[in-house]
């Protein structure tokens, strides 16, 4: 199952949260916001697709990455 980072507008900045980790980033904009989580977790930035923006609520971005995280494997090369 690919990894989702979802990015919200919170206080003058993006903050970054996948579901089911404790670790967060924040930057004043979303792609880097979501890049800084992906590689806190592990993960490969470059793999980063935004999917979806939420036009009812200009706040919210999603963005998938297509490797889960399983047991604190890494996809970073």
């Amino acid at each position: 199952m690919p990894t989702e980072i979802r990015t919200r507008y919170r206080g003058g900045c993006y903050v970054a949260t996948a579901q089911g980790h404790k670790r967060t980033a924040r930057n004043t904009i979303a792609r880097w916001a979501a890049e800084s989580l992906a590689r806190k977790l592990g993960l490969d930035p470059a793999w980063l697709r935004e999917v979806r923006r939420d036009l009812m609520r200009g706040d919210v971005e999603l963005f998938v990455h297509p490797h889960a995280l399983e047991g604190g494997e890494s996809w970073v090369k």
